[in-house]
């Protein structure tokens, strides 16, 4: 029983690989039907799959495929044309066989799945009544043989004799498949002649090309290795020798079969799981055992012992890092193996929605590990039905549109640091920003104050919110609302990123970064108070240093300003609610995370350093805690937690404003009022009540104030050169000079080219505030606004022109 489950795991381990290599090839000769070495190859591995199944007694996939070949096999004589509809029909007997090889693997058996009705129609296609009778499953094992031999003297002229299989060894099995082989090729060869000879036309293979050439090369296509079961390769020497008995060319398989099987192996994935977690904790040991070293070296500092411990700690550094890359290139697998999948769907979607679609695709090759390339294969169905769907155009819109009438997709992936990057390009209508506003809208995913302040690049991340859908109407490919949800939802677990570039008719470029592997990675170390916090490296776009003066509150929320950016700040232990004290003249550091087009400042006490650290779990009694991903062991022996970047960024949204100590409060309001009383700024607004409420939000500050009724007033001010100005409030509708055409004269001026200029106006548009950018503002405050909230744009631009310029 040992022996025949061994067996039968290397027959489903070559059939699943083989049937996805038929799926693939079946694709690409639709596109090309004239190329004859394709069709043999296809045949040959249908062929293969008939004979092997045959050996282990499933009749049900030998039924199948024995009648897949007969089609095959007239269409390699010229006796038949693939049409697309015919290949329908060999494409769903392809489906099937896969069916039948998962029951296989599941249940040791072929039964409970129906294949009568597709076998009607292969046989139809071969010519014949489609009236099959289809074997039952619980047959005896004995008899299949026999009843398979019946079905081929009805339904096929390629005759095999009948053979004892269960009596004979995989060497003897393979000499006699290989005999029936030449000998069918010696039919066909006889057949052809007989043709020429009465005048009939027939296709040519190749030029003076004998059968046994033909077969001959096919080897080389077939990338797996033979395992017992029969896979009948045939040796390039079979070529050569055109007649004589076909027991000395039985002899070369099984010579070269031990040869082929001792330069690979298959290891159970479970043993590279558990050899992975070794090296993990050699890793952790490792950076321990620096820490011990550097320790050692300050106590012992001059010691001559010292230098030989050096030489050994980098040496086992060394030999562990490259340890820790074969083991990872062990797991690794190429992306192809995801890649390959998709000209078979491409080509479905293609006659379901009537469209003209080619997928080219690229960087196959690149590796990734098995565990990232198990997880991205739903996420990448989803994206390319929807580039199917909703961006390739239909034939005569592109048309009408000057493209070609066939769409296409392009699906590559190569490296980029230290990610994978999985690239999927179309040439459609590409993304409308202000429709997918407008659907969000409709659908109350965002709000009308989210939708004008949106950027276009954060309308294209709308595409990912569970329940959005652009579909007029549901079918089976898409219009649900869900599926992208699913795609964001996936990578982000993986921690990649996604990243959507588009533009209106010309297409969608939507990348994938996604880490090489999610065992071992490189970590920011930060700390609040006593506590430790591992930061993963890819979510971290920078650190910035700052004081608590450059923390504002604007609507509740702690700001801070990154050059041309406001970004919202949280403190990390405002969220996982760690205590701590802050001092009024202490600097702190913010962690600038990245997350698609999202971006947060995480503020922490110390930053310890980058170092690789090991993914543990936290185990049953602690999984589940929200902004945590696991846990690390340092190399000071201490535990560390891994932070959820995802949660985290989501649970930011909650913290309010990061709360300072009283005293910290108190010395940054007294700092603010010592520094203002030296400052001037001018407010510019033709109405007297704007530039009443404005005086009274400043005054407290202790600042000068000069008032201008319009534009040009306020031009002249400057020009006079009597005061020195280190902030300007701007309306945007004035009389004889508007906001914007002053901010433009002002920055004309070389000692005025720097002076904060603050837009105070009653206008909304994005166009505006657009404008308003060019022409100079720095800021743009829209009425009406709440006197903190003016006082705080005021002395922040005040304090940055100080500090900076």
């Amino acid at each position: 029983m040992d022996e025949f489950q061994e067996i039968l795991q290397d027959f489903l381990v070559e059939s699943f690989e083989l049937v996805e290599k038929l799926d693939e090839d079946l694709v690409e000769l639709e596109s090309n039907p004239e190329d004859l070495d394709l069709l043999n190859g296809i045949f040959r591995v249908a062929h293969t799959v008939k004979g092997a199944s045959s050996f282990l007694n499933f009749d049900i996939l030998t039924h199948l495929t024995h009648h897949m070949e007969d089609v095959l096999n007239k269409a390699r004589h010229g006796e038949l044309v693939i049409t697309p509809d015919i290949m329908d029909v060999i494409l769903e007997s392809v489906d099937l066989m896969k069916q039948l090889l998962e029951q296989i693997r599941d249940t040791s058996e072929d039964g409970g799945i129906d294949v009568s009705a597709c076998v009607s129609r292969l046989d139809k296609v071969s010519g014949g009544t489609g009236e099959v009778e289809t074997p039952v499953a619980e047959a005896p094992a004995q008899e299949a043989p026999q009843e398979v031999e019946e079905v081929e003297e009805t339904t096929s002229d390629d005759d095999e004799d009948e053979l004892d299989y269960e009596n004979m060894s995989p060497e003897e099995v393979e000499a006699e498949i290989e005999r029936l082989l030449n000998q069918r090729q010696e039919e066909d060869k006889k057949k052809r002649e007989a043709k020429i000879a009465a005048g009939e036309s027939v296709p040519s293979l190749e030029p003076d090309a004998q059968p046994d050439e033909e077969f001959a090369e096919e080897p080389k296509e077939e990338t797996p290795p033979p395992p017992p079961p029969p896979t009948a390769p045939t040796p390039p020497k079979a070529a050569a020798s055109s007649g004589g008995d076909s027991e000395p060319k039985a002899a070369a398989p099984a010579r070269k079969a031990p040869a082929a099987v001792e330069q690979t192996i298959r290891v159970d994935v479970k043993r590279l799981d558990h050899l992975m977690n070794l090296i993990g904790e050699l890793v952790l040991a490792k950076n321990r055992l620096i820490k011990i070293n550097d320790d050692v070296e300050e106590r012992y500092e001059g010691e001559e012992f010292l230098e030989e411990l050096n030489q050994v700690v980098s040496i086992v550094s060394l030999v562990t890092t490259d340890l820790q890359i074969a083991v990872m290139k062990t797991r690794m697998l190429p992306v192809g193996k995801v890649f390959n999948k998709f000209p078979r769907m491409i080509r479905d979607l293609s006659r379901e929605l009537n469209k003209k679609i080619e997928l080219v695709i690229s960087g196959e090759d690149t590796e990734l590990d098995k565990s990232i390339v198990e997880e991205i294969g739903d996420p990448l169905v989803h994206i390319i039905r929807n580039s199917c769907d909703h961006g390739i155009e239909a034939p005569a819109d592109r048309v009408a549109k000057g493209k070609e009438e066939t769409g296409t997709i392009m699906l590559k992936a190569y490296n980029e640091g230290n990610q994978i990057v999985i690239q999927i390009d179309d040439d459609g209508k590409g993304l409308d920003a202000e429709m997918l506003k407008a659907k969000s809208l409709e659908k109350g995913i965002i709000t009308e104050k989210e939708a004008e302040t949106m950027s276009d690049k954060e309308a294209f991340g709308l595409i990912f919110k569970p329940g959005f859908s652009t579909a007029a109407q549901v079918t089976n490919v898409s219009g649900r609302g869900v599926g992208m949800d699913v795609v964001k939802t996936n990578i982000e677990k993986l921690n990649g990123i996604i990243d959507i570039d588009s533009e209106i008719g010309k297409g969608t470029s939507m990348k994938l970064k996604i880490p090489l592997t999610l065992a071992i990675i490189q970590a920011l170390l930060v700390g609040v108070q006593e506590e430790h916090y591992a930061i993963p490296l890819a979510s971290v776009l920078e650190t910035v240093r700052i004081s608590t003066d450059e923390i504002y509150t604007v609507e509740g929320k702690s700001v801070m300003r990154l050059r041309d950016d406001v970004l919202s700040l949280v403190h990390i232990g405002d969220i996982f609610e760690v205590e701590r004290i802050l001092d009024s003249s202490e600097h702190a550091y913010v962690v600038v995370l990245g997350l698609g087009t999202s971006k947060l400042g995480l503020i922490v006490d110390t930053l310890v350093g980058q170092e690789e650290i090991v993914i543990k779990s936290l185990g049953e009694y602690l999984k589940g805690i929200d902004g945590i991903a696991g846990a690390t062991i340092r190399g000071d022996g201490g535990v560390t937690l891994i932070v959820d970047v995802v949660a985290l960024m989501e649970m930011a949204k909650d913290v309010k404003a990061t709360a300072l100590t009283e005293a910290a409060q108190a010395g940054s309001a007294a700092n603010e009022k010592n520094s203002a009383s030296d400052y001037t700024v001018m407010i510019v607004d033709d109405s007297k009540t704007d530039r009443a409420i404005m005086r009274k939000a400043l005054e407290p500050m202790g600042i000068t104030l000069v008032e201008a009724a319009d534009g040009q007033e306020a031009l002249n001010i400057l020009k006079s050169g009597d005061h020195n100005f280190d902030a300007m409030l701007v309306d945007i509708e004035m009389p004889r000079m508007d906001g914007y055409s002053l901010a433009s004269e002002i920055k004309k001026y070389n000692r005025y080219k720097n002076l904060p200029l603050i837009a105070v106006t009653s206008r909304t548009g994005k166009s505006d505030r657009m404008r308003g950018v060019e022409s100079g503002m720095v800021e743009y405050i829209t009425k009406p606004y709440s006197s903190d909230y003016l006082a705080s744009v005021v002395q922040r631009n005040i304090n940055f022109k100080s500090e900076f310029l």
